[in-house]
């Protein structure tokens, strides 16, 4: 459902869902760029995404969502090249691809996505916005950011170059799941509080029920357009649930079967015994019962190889290429593991799937997980924390490739050492405590390996 609000005149956000190869995409987008360029911007973003999805083979999801967002920023690159009088066009989005197993999810900007287990409604995205960042630094507070007055002023969205760091997740499925993804015109206008209960009322018909969530938004504000996609996982059909009734012959025919059995055994034994010896054999006859069409059936279920669920993505289906006038957007490869440096007597290497991190005054989930190329999911459910709240001076386990041991050389720099492990500047700078990027010769330093 979507409104645009008792205050502007068109509609700029767009909202779509349909079925695609992997599952169930639904995508809602917020355009901006004022003379109709939001319309356009929030429509080609909703439609590169789901095209994008629609047609790219691969098994990690969340490198799809991801990759799709980045097809679609460049596809306003390329819309606002080819249309001057629309440069400044861009627009926040928001995806959810819904499998039997988990929803695979990813967003830019402060268009946002919830999800409620019958119980509890939870915040799954988190604003790229100016706001968010003073609320993540303890520079306001909560209720000073639900009417902060630069709450409409984004840190990122699609339709800029460089392009945008989309933020990418997953959340399983259970049977009393539902989602829904609003822009910023709903989340501005109701607060969680007033969604939880309105999710734990009854819905005997979602479409009217998402309806009225979003007149009540209206009525509350309605000072920017406003839209909601309530997403439903349908209810897993229990094949074998129902215990089936089996009736058993008369006794009679069970007797009687039992019988003919027993004779027909005897009989088997007997003539075995008084076959006569093949001339060629040296002593008693073997009798060799082969079951290599058996064994070939049960290797053919057994040994097929399941495909495990990657905890980086492995595969990524390449976005296509930008406008010739634009430089390429391209997702570098994670390193090889031959790529690694050979140790030396001034650096020592472990192989490690997890780097300790000792939580610093104001981090925040979001900034870890970015500096680690980790997905906030990832950290959440390794440090099992049911929130993105942490604690300064607490350790967080972060998963990572490898870690290395590096000491300082004569001219060295942040910046060569992290090439020279093919990892990133600011994983190494957090690793070691480090405010900037000075170091020094003879200098120790933990090298944690992540995807750049």
């Amino acid at each position: 459902a979507t409104h645009p609000g008792k205050v502007r005149p068109n509609n700029e956000d767009y909202a779509y869902h349909g079925p695609t190869p992997h599952g169930t995409v639904a995508i809602v987008c917020d355009g901006m760029g004022g003379h109709e360029a939001g319309e356009v911007a929030a429509r080609l973003v909703a439609q590169a995404t789901y095209e994008f999805i629609t047609q790219s083979p691969g098994t990690d999801l969340e490198a799809l969502v991801r990759d799709a967002l980045l097809h679609a920023n460049q596809r306003l690159l390329l819309y606002a090249q080819e249309h001057p009088q629309h440069k400044n066009l861009g627009s926040t989005a928001v995806v959810a691809l819904l499998t039997p197993e988990r929803l695979v999810y990813a967003h830019i900007g402060d268009s946002r996505l919830y999800a409620y287990d019958g119980k509890q409604l939870r915040l799954l995205t988190q604003d790229d916005s100016l706001v968010q960042q003073m609320l993540s630094s303890g520079l306001i507070s909560a209720e000073q950011a639900l009417h902060h007055p630069q709450k409409n002023v984004l840190s990122q969205s699609l339709g800029q170059y460089p392009p945008p760091t989309p933020h990418v997740g997953s959340y399983p499925i259970t049977r009393r799941n539902a989602f829904l993804l609003c822009t910023d015109g709903l989340s501005n206008s109701l607060s969680q509080e007033e969604l939880q209960t309105w999710f734990a009322g009854k819905h005997p018909d979602p479409q009217a029920s998402v309806e009225a969530l979003v007149q009540k938004a209206l009525e509350q504000g309605g000072y920017d357009n406003i839209t909601a996609l309530l997403l439903i996982p349908p209810a897993k059909s229990h094949t074998f649930g129902v215990p089936m009734k089996f009736k058993l012959p008369p006794q009679k025919y069970l007797i009687g079967g039992g019988i003919a059995i027993g004779v027909l055994l005897l009989a088997v034994g007997f003539w075995v015994r008084k076959r006569p010896k093949s001339p060629d054999a040296g002593g008693a006859e073997v009798i060799v019962i082969d079951d290599s069409a058996a064994t070939d059936t049960v290797r053919s279920l057994t040994e097929v190889p399941m495909e495990a669920e990657e905890p980086y993505e492995v595969v990524s289906p390449a976005p296509p290429p930008p406008p010739t006038q634009l430089p390429a957007v391209a997702e570098p490869s994670a390193p090889s593991p031959k790529a690694s440096p050979t140790a030396s007597p001034k650096t020592s290497t472990t192989s490690a799937a997890i780097f300790e991190y000792k939580i610093q005054p104001g981090d925040n989930l979001t900034q870890i997980a970015k500096a680690f190329s980790v997905s906030r999911e990832q950290l959440r459910q390794l440090n099992n924390l049911k929130t993105d709240n942490i604690q300064s001076g607490k350790v967080l386990k972060i998963p990572v490739q490898a870690t290395h041991t590096h000491t300082v050389q004569e001219k060295e720099t942040l910046t060569s050492i992290a090439k020279k492990y093919r990892t990133t500047v600011e994983a190494i700078r957090r690793a070691n405590g480090l405010e900037d990027e000075k170091i020094r010769k003879g200098q120790k330093l933990i090298i944690p390996v992540v995807k750049r």
